[in-house]
């Protein structure tokens, strides 16, 4: 066989095997993933500075203000 119907034949093999690793993953992120519904939204997110950013997040029945960056608050406002 010569050099250029062997290369082909590689890439295909490459391209194959890729192919089938990328699908196996998607299973297995699909498996791994919880069922039902999920506990923790994030309502709201503003950004208050270039690393400061303050979210609303709803867990259960409860919010919650959650700052991240310099300064990081965690406040209940409901429940």
């Amino acid at each position: 066989m010569g050099f250029w119907p062997h290369y082909l034949v590689a890439l295909a093999t490459v391209a194959v095997m890729l192919g089938a690793l990328g699908i196996v993953g998607r299973l297995v992120q699909r498996a791994r993933a919880p069922s039902g519904p999920r506990r923790i939204h994030v309502v709201e997110s503003v950004v208050l500075a270039p690393q400061s950013v303050l979210h609303l997040v709803r867990v259960d029945a409860r919010e919650m203000l959650v700052g991240t960056g310099d300064v990081v608050v965690l406040s209940t406002i409901s429940e």
